[in-house]
């Protein structure tokens, strides 16, 4: 049995701030109980990324963090979930993560502790204004992995052939023999981490991969030494964990990460879930990493329809249950008053964050050093990481999209001190104002409303975005930190544009909602998603929505739920204290909301792993949704609908919601194009191209025109970053 939890704690640390003292993980000596989780940037399995994923990782060592757990790390081939992962037995993959580790060290100063050495964390470079982990030791941590049913291969394998509903593949079930072979992989798999240079792995047996089907009952129908009973069905993860540990020296860390609840109906108990932690402790692991739920599952683990935090409780049930050994909690932990609850509830011994990391690399010394106010917060809106991953797209992060291009921003080209200013505070202009303070430019950033944020603070208002308001809350302070001037109740005109006369100016000037030439509108109280959005208009008790893009999708949301979920309320509408039947529960919504869109499926066009949940989330509020068909005429009585075949109905309704798209704000720009065509004249996000905009372009767009501002033609292309397409007056793009 390992050592207690109380006894791994290796100095008293500040009380105000808990989980900066030192931790002992096995032989390492963490400098603070904080994790970067593992998540894939989408460069794992392709050749010549080792550099690029050094430069992802250093910042992230830089930023404060001590142990940083890769991606999946495939244990043989047919272990991967498809082409973007790596397989360690592959020499070329295992050479390329060999000198991905090597590059920390050479290049980027990171001391990394391994099985061969001792190295302290402060230890080489420490630029960015970061403390490489503070006092203690950092390493790398192979997360090694066996994908089974859900690799995307025709070949892909499990315990029982079953095929999972994200699956298009059946699996093929493994032999018995062939489940021994997957316990040897695992343990040359180890061993293959040591040899490339890592300080710890973790075992996957969690979120519905392959250890993880073995131990439930609803993908393990085998009657053999894995499989026939709740005993049995541990053996693969504990016979992988003994074989792991007889190919690390004593001491080495290894981490498992465990299911700590499936949220598949039928699935493993919370007794077996304890029964197997026991297990896994009393064979050895150095700490379990408590992971939640499956892919497959139908309840929402790390959207933001989740609330901060909520899956520390589940870490804490398994906690209080399996003394002796360290417990780590993940998920929907973004900001300091989570991390600081958890610790101070005992529901860990230390906390796994991975998207934070993407949006503020250097959150950890952020916090220490009590600049708090300062982080980067992950929203949680899965757009630039997560649903880049589902169509094997590079990850990178909506409000940092600097993340995992680390290395072509160390080699942007320097820029000419330049005046820029910038119109609009939205996500584009906030960006664009930031980055080009921080590329030395002198930074004007004009405002007409009264506030910074733009549409983040209509996106604010949805439920679930409210952390759009601590994107809002960053920027503030943000640009007053980076000197930028900003006027607030300033309308732009070609008057003020002449009397500022700055080299360069970043148009994010925005959308407004499309008008609708409907027949009989003046008849119903109507109103569009900005009205009801900003208070100015309160639909009645049965509301059509006409257009079910994103925004329709979103206020029908927040028409039919009732403020922001607490932990219990949520926890209650999945029925996650069943354990076993996680389903969402009908609720009465209060209004009744239909959401009509003339074309394509409502919701086409919003990110896959998060569109079900919330089309979920409507269908259980009796949100109805029409599509295929045109809007005839509206009435005091409701709405004239045509279907595309030709049929007519009326939809009886007390309120119009028109969320029917945007007009880009662009006439000031081409205004003034044409009056100095000379200049470097950028238009971004909605004002550029109103089509299909979101934050995610809109970030992306005012970080590029900032960093080509001062740039020479021949400069500008330098690195992969790609070009906005926002320039105008043949001024070079970023």
């Amino acid at each position: 049995m390992n050592e207690s939890t109380q006894s791994n704690r290796t100095g008293a640390g500040d009380a105000a701030q808990p989980g900066f003292e030192p931790y002992q993980l096995g032989n390492l000596t963490l400098p603070n109980r904080f994790v970067m989780g593992s998540m894939h940037l989408g460069l794992e399995g392709a050749a010549g990324v080792a550099e690029r994923m050094a430069a992802f990782y250093a910042r992230r060592f830089k930023g404060g963090v001590g142990l940083i757990v890769t991606g999946g790390i495939g244990v043989s081939a047919i272990a991967r979930g498809s082409n973007t992962f790596f397989d360690i037995q592959n020499p070329e993959h295992a050479a390329e993560l060999r000198e991905m580790n090597a590059l920390l060290k050479s290049k980027y100063g990171i001391r990394l502790k391994n099985a061969d050495g001792d190295a302290k964390a402060g230890d080489g470079d420490t630029d960015d204004g970061g403390e490489q982990g503070g006092s203690g030791q950092v390493a790398m941590c192979a997360q090694l992995f066996h994908a089974g049913r859900y690799a995307f291969y025709r070949d892909c394998v499990a315990p029982s052939a079953i095929r999972s509903p994200i699956n298009r593949f059946t699996p093929r079930a493994l032999s018995e023999e062939e489940c021994w072979q997957t316990v040897r992989d695992f343990g040359a798999a180890a061993k293959l981490a040591i040899e490339t240079g890592f300080g710890a792995v973790e075992i996957m047996a969690s979120e519905g991969y392959l250890i993880n089907q073995f131990c439930s009952p609803v993908t393990n129908q085998r009657d053999d030494h894995f499989g026939g009973d709740a005993e049995r069905r541990m053996n693969m993860a504990l016979e992988v964990l003994k074989a792991v540990r007889a190919n690390v020296p004593a001491g080495f860390p290894v981490i498992v990460r465990m299911s700590g609840i499936d949220l598949i109906p039928d699935s493993s108990t919370f007794e077996e879930v304890c029964k197997l932690a026991a297990a896994l402790r009393d064979s050895g692991a150095t700490a379990l990493n408590i992971g939640i739920g499956w892919h497959e599952s139908r309840v929402p683990t790390i959207s933001q329809l989740v609330p901060r935090g909520a899956w520390a409780k589940i870490a804490g049930r398994i906690k209080r249950a399996t003394p002796g050994i360290p417990i780590i909690a993940s998920n929907r932990v973004n900001e300091e008053t989570t991390m600081r609850s958890i610790f101070e509830n005992e529901e860990a011994d230390i906390i796994s964050m991975a998207r934070p990391f993407l949006a503020d690399a250097m959150i950890i010394n952020k916090i220490k050093s009590d600049e708090a106010h300062r982080v980067n917060t992950c929203i949680a809106c899965n757009q630039a990481c997560l649903d880049h991953g589902v169509v094997e797209k590079i990850a990178s992060c909506i409000v940092n999209p600097e993340a995992v291009n680390e290395l072509e921003y160390e080699e942007l080209a320097g820029a000419e001190k330049k005046r820029v200013l910038v119109i609009g505070s939205g996500p584009g202009g906030l960006e664009a104002a930031r980055v080009a303070a921080a590329r030395g430019h002198e930074v004007i950033l004009l405002e007409r409303a009264d506030r910074l944020g733009g549409q983040l603070n209509l996106a604010a208002e949805i439920p679930g975005k409210f952390e759009f308001r601590e994107t809002i809350r960053y920027f503030e302070h943000e640009l007053r930190a980076l000197g930028v001037h900003v006027r607030l109740k300033h309308h732009c005109d070609l008057n003020l544009l002449e009397e500022l006369d700055p080299d360069a100016v970043i148009f994010a000037t925005g959308v407004r909602p499309r008008e609708i030439d409907l027949p009989g509108l003046d008849s119903i109280a109507s109103g569009t998603y900005v009205d009801y959005l900003t208070g100015k208009f309160q639909p009645g008790r049965k509301v059509a929505v006409l257009g079910g893009g994103g925004i329709g999708i979103d206020v029908a949301h927040k028409l039919t739920h009732a403020g922001e979920s607490t932990i219990q309320s949520y926890f209650d509408r999945y029925n996650v204290e069943s354990y076993t039947d996680t389903v969402i529960r009908e609720q009465d919504s209060g209004p009744k909301v239909a959401v009509f869109k003339r074309t394509g499926k409502p919701g086409a066009g919003l990110g896959p792993t998060t569109i079900w949940a919330l089309k979920q989330e409507l269908a259980a509020n009796g949100v109805e949704f029409h599509h295929g068909l045109n809007y005839k005429a509206a009435t005091a009585d409701g709405l004239q609908i045509e279907k595309k075949n030709g049929e007519s109905y009326d939809y009886d309704c007390d309120s119009v919601l028109l969320c029917i798209g945007q007009v880009s704000e662009n006439t000031l720009a081409r205004q003034y194009h044409s009056r100095h065509p000379e200049k470097q004249i950028f238009v971004i996000g909605g004002a550029r191209d109103a089509r299909g905009v979101d934050a995610k372009r809109a970030f992306l767009e005012g970080n590029q025109a900032a960093c080509a501002i001062g740039v020479s033609d021949g400069q500008a292309g330098t690195g992969t970053i790609p070009a906005a397409g926002a320039a105008l007056a043949g001024a070079p793009t970023a």
